[in-house]
């Protein structure tokens, strides 16, 4: 098991855009015009601490039809808790949109499961392997065992009525699958 806390997250404003035009939110009639976007996002991002748990477990696991997304060789669970989030900070950042938080939340988890997922992505490339789409694990047995396997508590990350605690937190599944060998002409 691997834990990685307080890396650099990078909110990328484009993907906090779209995110916010698809809740139906225009940063520009908020106020937040490029480049006070930009300047937010920044200071938003230093003031969080992420983390990642994430480790890869053999296709004879048992908790294996639980938690794999697909049937291969290979899985790998991820957890992301941003701890606290930006509750924190939302006090105090009384000119941003209420709806604009949660955007924030999902955005900055996703960028936690992309930097654990890069980094499984190499290991699984070293393997001749290649990793399944992302899968969330969200039933209340499968969380129950992803925070179990790799000990949600070394985030602060445990299991409360079927969900994770703190809010601002996430788990996903990868399968490592076979790479296809390429036919070459004869």
């Amino acid at each position: 098991m691997r834990k990685i806390k307080g890396f650099k997250l990078v909110l990328r404003p484009h993907e906090v855009k779209r995110r916010a035009k698809k809740a139906g939110l225009d940063l520009e009639a908020a106020g937040l015009p490029e480049p006070v976007l930009l300047k937010t996002l920044d200071r938003l991002a230093k003031a969080v601490a992420p983390g990642v748990l994430f480790d890869t477990f053999g296709a004879t696991d048992p908790d294996q039809t639980l938690l794999s997304p697909m049937p291969g060789l290979a899985y790998s669970l991820i957890i992301a808790s941003l701890a606290n989030g930006f509750e924190p900070i939302r006090e105090k950042e009384t000119t941003l949109p209420a709806a604009l938080w949660p955007v924030l939340d999902e955005t900055a988890l996703d960028e936690c499961v992309r930097f654990a997922s890069g980094l499984i992505a190499d290991e699984a490339e070293k393997d001749n392997c290649e990793l399944s789409p992302i899968s969330p694990v969200n039933t209340a047995d499968a969380l129950a065992a992803a925070v179990r396997k790799l000990d949600g508590a070394k985030l602060g990350v445990r299991l409360n009525e079927g969900r994770l605690a703190p809010a601002a937190s996430l788990a996903v599944s990868l399968s490592w699958l076979a790479k296809s060998k390429a036919k070459g002409r004869k």
